[in-house]
């Protein structure tokens, strides 16, 4: 029987955040590229377009700056409100409401510039929080 409120947990993580999941989780690989992973389940439809997807590997990805990520994330936003996605991220919605925990992962290390931060985000106004595993510390950051 599905309750009217989440009782799942929402995770984002990359693969090295996995070790801090204590909890039985269904894992969601939602990239467009990458290797087979064990026990995780492949949910490409949660990945930015292949379009997206190419425009950042061929235009953005070693740029030194993020100014690229404000058009990154205006046009992934966008595409979280297609059918294929929308159909995705109910399936995600359903899980929670079944009161399994999720954990969304992708291969950036940096959440604040990537999609996978934006899925989580979408689920907000359900009243789903997303906690990321592994967040980017201020250690991290290269302020200069």
């Amino acid at each position: 029987m599905l309750s009217s409120k989440p009782s799942g947990r929402l995770y984002t993580s990359n693969l090295p955040g996995l070790k801090k999941l204590k909890t039985e989780a269904d894992r969601l690989l939602i990239t467009r590229a990458g290797a087979e992973i064990t026990n995780v389940e492949t949910v490409r439809a949660l990945s930015p377009s292949p379009d997206l997807f190419h425009t950042y590997l061929d235009e953005w990805r070693d740029r030194p700056d993020k100014s690229w990520w404000p058009e990154y994330e205006r046009r992934f936003r966008r595409e979280l409100e297609s059918e294929e996605k929308l159909t995705a991220l109910r399936d995600v919605y359903k899980r929670l409401l079944r009161g399994q925990d999720v954990a969304m992962i992708c291969f950036c290390k940096d959440h604040r510039y990537c999609h996978r931060r934006l899925v989580g985000e979408f689920f907000e106004d359900y009243g789903v929080q997303a906690v990321e595993l592994n967040p980017v510390t201020v250690e991290q950051i290269d302020l200069f």
